[in-house]
């Protein structure tokens, strides 16, 4: 059995539950050590040229128009396969639920790093997220959209009066996560130009109940 990454800490504090109770969201940093998060990093980059468009996972109906932004492509790896799993339990400890992993990837931007107006999927009931390696821009989380229908959302991608530069922006931490509720909360990343290509890191886990 292939050994866990050593984490700093594995439970959640107060104001970090907190948070994610109040607004859906929380920033956790300080999870590993910069050593882990360079490995996260020559990880993803050797994965970079197995990366595809999953096969499964959330689209936006964006009506008749130019053509929406493709599906960003994907890939595993084992050392985020182990983070994923040693990171179960702080999961848990976040949400107060029960949670169990259910898929891990790491995201590449190339020209630009835009992500469209979305939820996530049922299999998402918890959402961390980390940069592998590259900067993207901050996620635009929209707490007065909770409860809109996929094909709302995708109106609102092609709606010019639709504010892009709106919602609560949440970074990433360099070694640790941001967690989201993206299951029920809508978030996007306008689309903004890249030094460099780039590597966000998923992690998702689902409710036993």
């Amino acid at each position: 059995m292939s050994t866990p990454p050593a984490l700093l800490r594995t439970t959640a504090t107060r104001a970090e539950r907190g948070s994610f109770a109040a607004h859906g969201h929380a920033r956790l940093p300080g999870l590993w050590d910069r050593a882990l998060a360079e490995g996260l990093a020559a990880e993803g980059r050797e994965r970079w040229a197995r990366a595809a468009p999953p096969r499964r996972g959330p689209r936006t109906p964006v009506p008749a128009g130019p053509p929406a932004r493709r599906a960003t492509p994907a890939a595993g790896g084992p050392l985020l396969a182990r983070l994923h799993l040693a990171l179960t339990g702080l999961g848990r400890a976040l949400t107060g639920r029960l949670l169990v992993p259910t898929f891990a990837a790491y995201g590449y931007y190339e020209d630009d790093d835009e992500v469209l107006l979305h939820v996530d999927t049922e299999q998402c009931d918890l959402t961390l997220l980390t940069t592998a390696f590259g900067a993207v821009g901050p996620l635009h989380v929209h707490p007065a959209l909770r409860g809109s229908s996929m094909q709302r959302l995708g109106a609102l991608e092609r709606d010019p009066a639709w504010d892009r530069a709106g919602g609560v922006r949440l970074t990433y931490p360099a070694t640790g996560v941001t967690a989201l509720d993206g299951r029920t909360l809508p978030h996007h990343r306008p689309a903004g130009p890249l030094p460099g290509p780039s590597a966000v890191a998923a992690l998702c886990y689902r409710s036993l109940f």
